[in-house]
């Protein structure tokens, strides 16, 4: 079987600025020193999987986003994300050494600082920095039956070109990566797609 590790601990260096984040930009509202924006997204996703004799082995998958951003200022923002890909069909190996085969699902959240350059009417530029708590749950393909999951923070990097057709309305190419590890699989997993987002 598949060995889950327990990593609660490892959550808190994502969850706990999120947390200071929210209260900070909470305050920062009620002074009118902060906007937001709200985003939703989707597109395809690609994860790195090992293949299997007698499984399927496909490494694209689906995958969709929500993001909130605390916006300082026109160039600068922290945005808190949450996100979810699937389905990544592949193998692993148990501690035994005994190969299997199944698919891949990855959750995460993650928190990231953001930079976004104007260079053209209505046209910019987003890059962004961050950390990602992901969660990997590994199917098993029949004749076994079950999943195991496993818990990782990684870091996250994103750019963004967007287009913003009124004032409170932009449109986006986005592009993400990180990481996603389940046993001894691991490996990068890069996520792509279009998000519309609205200021409030």
């Amino acid at each position: 079987m598949l060995r889950t590790r327990a990593t609660p601990w490892r959550c808190l260096v994502l969850f706990l600025p999120a947390w200071a984040l929210a209260l900070a930009a909470s305050a920062a509202k009620a002074a009118d020193t902060v906007d937001w924006r709200l985003g939703l997204g989707g597109g395809s996703a690609q994860g790195r999987t090992d293949c299997v004799t007698g499984y399927a082995c496909d490494d694209q998958g689906g995958q969709g986003q929500l993001h909130v951003d605390a916006v300082i200022d026109e160039a600068w923002a922290v945005r808190l994300s949450a996100f979810g890909a699937r389905r990544f069909h592949g193998g692993d190996t148990s501690p035994a050494g005994t190969a299997f085969g199944g698919d891949f699902e990855v959750r995460g959240l993650a928190l990231s600082g953001s930079y976004r350059w104007a260079f053209a009417p209505d046209w910019d530029l987003e890059g962004r920095a961050g950390l990602a708590s992901l969660q990997t749950r590994f199917r098993y393909a029949a004749p076994f039956a079950g999943s195991v999951s496993h818990t990782t923070t990684q870091p996250l990097l994103g750019l963004g070109l967007g287009w913003s057709p009124a004032p409170d309305w932009r449109w986006s190419l986005e592009w993400d990566v990180t990481r996603f590890e389940a046993y001894r699989t691991q490996g990068p997993l890069r996520l792509w797609g279009l998000a519309l987002e609205t200021r409030f």
